[in-house]
């Protein structure tokens, strides 16, 4: 009963080590986390290691269902929007400065609004 239960424990903080670790290195491709788990698969069963298979195949099983690819379009569009919604952030503060009259803070409030608009245009030239 000990044996067995410690080898189930023991199975258990490994998957988790491993599928910590396979999710760590974000830039990592999906393809990438599958081959190497397959690989690790492949190591565990030539050896004979069951426990350490059937925690990889859970682990590749977690991959499968959970890992999504990073969609460049998605990060490109998003951060436009961001940039975008800073410019606007600015040219409010910017009005507001304006209203309130101090020649210092409406010089700072154009300094912020002219490096949000380099910034947005930055992006739209990607």
């Amino acid at each position: 009963m000990i044996p067995s239960l410690f080898c189930n424990l023991s199975l258990l903080i490994g998957s988790v080590l491993l599928i910590d670790s396979s999710w760590a290195g974000s830039r990592e491709s999906c393809a990438q986390r599958r081959a190497e788990l397959v690989f690790q698969i492949e190591r565990a069963e030539a050896t004979g290691n069951v426990y350490r298979q059937s925690g990889l195949e859970q682990a590749l099983a977690n991959v499968e269902r959970y890992c999504q690819e990073p969609l460049a379009q998605d990060d490109r569009s998003s951060a436009l929007q961001k940039a975008e919604a800073e410019v606007r952030r600015r040219q409010n503060y910017l009005e507001a400065a304006r209203q309130y009259g101090d020649v210092k803070i409406i010089r700072k409030q154009e300094a912020r609004l002219e490096r949000a608009q380099t910034k947005l245009q930055k992006l739209m030239d990607e």
